[in-house]
């Protein structure tokens, strides 16, 4: 999908101002009704689609950025608000710190790999910092609406170039640590992978009656309980190392998570 043909430059406020969050969520469902395939939905409806997204945990990142998002029954296409507030507002943000650029997304209840698609996008557009302040310092909302589309297109026209690509292979010792992957892999763009339930030699040799005795692994957790593939492009891996770094720390010392990449020596299909 386009973003650019999504963004709007009436949806976009370069001086946008409130004192908390519910006046965020308020000033922001104004922002996107200026959006004329929002015109039969009511101010309530979108504010409450908005706020219920949030008491399930808040979208306010680091660094600045709150992606608020919602999808709305009867909506047949999405809508990109940009916002814009300089002094900031505290926004729940996971940094603790005020939140000053808003990026809020409204799509259809029946598109959610769509949805997933712009927030990880978007996400990964507002890593940079540079990107960040040019914004925070647009003097007007053409100067937001443009900033924002012309990193877009640069990010394309980036992604849009083939590279060689490879096979991870991560194997998960620690079932609790998926939903950490999970989001790790929309915030950078990765939707498809394959996901194996599996054992390590020591689960097997516990089961032979010649090895008995030897591993106990009565009330613990399998040692090796998923194994997923992912197919990607080389150019993101470290990017996409770093990410999972960022999140577990040295993967050298975390004994839940490793990483084996091999190089494709034929790849046929998606």
């Amino acid at each position: 999908m386009d973003i650019s043909e999504i963004v709007k430059l009436e949806c976009c406020d370069n001086d946008f101002s409130a004192k908390n969050k519910n006046e965020v969520l308020h000033n922001l469902t104004t922002l996107l009704k200026r959006d004329s395939k929002l015109q039969n939905f009511d101010d309530i409806t979108i504010f409450n689609a908005l706020k219920e997204r949030e008491e399930m945990g808040s979208t306010g990142f680091t660094n600045g950025i709150a992606i608020p998002h919602c999808q709305l029954e009867d909506l047949d296409s999405f809508i990109i608000a940009l916002a814009v507030c300089k002094k900031g507002v505290n926004f729940d943000a996971l940094d603790k710190k005020k939140s000053r650029i808003f990026v809020t997304i409204v799509g259809p209840k029946n598109d959610r790999k769509t949805h997933l698609k712009l927030l990880a996008r978007i996400s990964q557009i507002l890593k940079n910092s540079e990107i960040i302040e040019e914004l925070i310092h647009s003097k007007t909302k053409i100067s937001v609406f443009e900033t924002f589309l012309r990193n877009i297109k640069t990010e394309d026209k980036i992604r849009s170039k083939k590279g060689k690509d490879i096979l991870m292979l991560l194997t998960v010792k620690d079932e609790e640590v998926m939903q950490d992957i999970t989001e790790i892999f929309v915030e950078y763009g990765i939707h498809n992978s394959t996901i194996i339930n599996s054992n390590n030699m020591e689960n097997l040799l516990s089961n032979v009656p010649l090895f008995m005795g030897f591993f106990n692994f009565t009330g613990e957790k399998n040692i090796i309980t998923k194994t997923i593939f992912v197919k990607l492009n080389k150019a993101k891996l470290n990017a996409l190392i770093k990410g999972f770094e960022d999140r577990f720390g040295d993967l050298d010392n975390y004994s839940a998570l490793s990483i084996i990449v091999l190089d494709i020596f034929f790849s046929k299909g998606v």
